[in-house]
């Protein structure tokens, strides 16, 4: 939907502070620096939010405002206090996104998904980097706005994914929108096969040099890479202080996802506990009972 550049400034003063970023652990961080355009608080401080005395009239204006909750959690679930903390947070009226580190195991990202709105997948930058990426894409104003319905909308599919690419365009280099959106969806979490997507966010943001036109080629880019029908949802902007420059951020959602092995998983041919060989960045699995290897891992 095409709005003003008023409108978008005013939308986005808006969501400001409306989403909650927090991780499930306080004793334990995973996330670290700021998040422009959402405030941190830890899972118990939200609750108490909700909790708080009726008559606050500061408290419960910050509980009605909570518009989204992005909540970081650090599966395997060892105990109950990841899902204890989302069944709590499920009673918020609240758009709840979980943020899942690259590697969750399928029985921990199901228990989580039980629980929440939606789940996102982080990729090698962490849950940090795709929730900053995440709100980006649906707070930052431009020729084309996306928002929190749309996040809602595609994210509800199915699990999700988060990937970013930039592109530094030399001379006139008319597949640099593709060549981005190549690089995004290199950053997917690995394990992760978005053929099969039935819904995309896409963000594009350009140069002011760049051609508007650029933005709808990278938008056919994303659908080559997605389901024939899924439902692509995108967004654009023009970054003043960009130079020759063109950077795509997708979240790709309804995605099949295979967790990357790792050492102790069985093996597909015996069942023995897998064994880890590092040779520098790499990492191999091998079954030291009957001897299956190859399965090659970088963890640089």
């Amino acid at each position: 939907m095409m709005v003003s550049s008023e409108d978008l400034g005013r939308r986005a003063a808006a969501l400001d502070g409306s989403v909650v970023v927090c991780e499930v652990d306080g004793d334990a961080p995973v996330l670290g620096g700021a998040f422009p355009g959402a405030r941190v608080a830890t899972v118990p401080e939200l609750l108490a939010e909700r909790d708080a005395d009726p008559d606050d009239c500061d408290a419960a204006a910050d509980t009605v405002g909570v518009a989204a909750v992005l909540v970081a959690v650090d599966p395997p679930l060892e105990s109950d206090r990841v899902l204890d903390a989302l069944d709590a947070l499920a009673d918020l009226d609240a758009f709840v996104v979980a943020v899942a580190p690259a590697g969750v195991d399928a029985e921990s990202l199901a228990a989580v998904r039980r629980r929440v709105d939606a789940t996102l997948l982080a990729g090698d930058g962490g849950p940090a980097e795709a929730i900053r990426t995440f709100l980006e894409a649906v707070q930052r104003p431009g020729f084309v706005n996306l928002d929190l319905a749309d996040a809602r909308t595609a994210l509800s599919t199915g699990v999700a994914a988060v990937g970013t690419g930039t592109v530094t365009r030399r001379g006139d280099v008319d597949d640099a929108p593709a060549v981005a959106v190549g690089a995004a969806f290199g950053r997917l979490p690995e394990g992760v096969d978005p053929a099969g997507a039935s819904a995309a966010l896409v963000d594009v943001v350009v140069d002011p040099e760049t051609s508007i036109a650029a933005a709808t080629d990278a938008i056919a880019a994303v659908r080559e890479r997605v389901g024939a029908d899924a439902n692509v949802i995108w967004g654009g902007a023009v970054d003043e202080s960009a130079a020759d420059e063109i950077a795509v951020r997708v979240v790709v959602a309804d995605v099949a996802y295979a967790p990357p092995p790792a050492a102790g998983d069985p093996c597909p041919r015996c069942g023995s506990p897998l064994s880890a060989y590092a040779f520098g960045s790499r990492e191999t699995l091998s079954c030291d009972g009957c001897g299956y290897s190859g399965i090659a891992i970088d963890r640089g």
